[in-house]
């Protein structure tokens, strides 16, 4: 078989619009944040930390995507992890959002003692290109319990169907080699998009935190190329992470 065409994706969380972040508040960096986006060229974008407000926004800066996401309290209430379509050749064929813990499928559920209900975004996508079918994944995981993203990478894993490629992105909170919370992807066969450096700053720019926003492709895709997006359009910071971008081949 033919190698098909790529496909390029990429996470990014955008930090939540409603932090007290003085200077580097939205408000403040909003223009920058969907500079920044525009740039990356992804045909599939996956973000993080998204209130419905700051969706509208970036919808109205950046016409021709579609959207596919749900509050994690339902709705258009909370934090989203939308997935974000444009390029004109990724047709969505179904889209979902699925909590973590014993009702996935309760807007509102969450695992024990988590700060916030943790929600999967979940695309069943065609490459009108070529027909092949593929599913995307978009996540953010609990931000104090690791066993709690270990329990939500076990759910998540076992949502896939292994013989459908599949992309899974986000903020997991934990790094590549944290076995313990990435090993069920792993063990389905996924690889980390190898990129250098690290991607949370907190507002400094740095190059050298924890990487811990990662895109992980499924055993029936090439990863091409992939790196950390480090920009600031207009001299801004457009969030306190850095973006992460892969271009992959089925």
């Amino acid at each position: 078989m033919e190698p098909g065409p790529v496909l390029r994706v990429a996470t990014f969380n955008i930090r939540n619009g409603r932090a007290l972040d003085w200077l580097n508040s939205w408000w403040f960096r909003r223009g920058a944040t969907a500079a920044a986006i525009g740039a990356l060229g992804a045909h599939v974008l996956a973000l993080q930390e998204v209130y419905e407000f700051q969706r509208r926004y970036l919808a109205r800066r950046l016409p021709g995507l579609q959207w596919c996401t749900q509050g994690r309290d339902g709705g258009t209430s909370g934090e989203q992890c939308p997935v974000a379509v444009g390029g004109g050749f990724v047709r969505v064929l179904e889209h979902r959002t699925r909590w973590y813990g014993d009702t996935p499928d309760v807007p509102g559920t969450r695992l024990p003692d988590a700060s916030f209900p943790r929600v999967a975004t979940l695309l069943r996508c065609r490459d009108q290109r070529t027909a092949r079918e593929f599913t995307v994944v978009n996540t953010h995981l609990d931000e104090r319990h690791a066993a709690n993203r270990a329990a939500a990478v076990r759910q998540l894993a076992g949502w896939l169907d292994p013989s459908v490629p599949a992309v899974v992105l986000g903020d997991f909170n934990a790094v590549a080699g944290d076995r313990a919370v990435m090993g069920p992807l792993l063990e389905l066969g996924f690889r980390f998009a190898p990129v250098t450096g690290g991607t949370v700053h907190r507002f400094t720019g740095a190059a050298d935190g924890r990487r811990i926003d990662h895109i992980l492709a499924g055993p029936q895709w090439t990863i091409e190329d992939a790196e950390v997006v480090r920009v600031r359009p207009g001299g801004r910071l457009p969030s306190d992470h850095w973006p992460v971008r892969a271009t992959l081949r089925l």
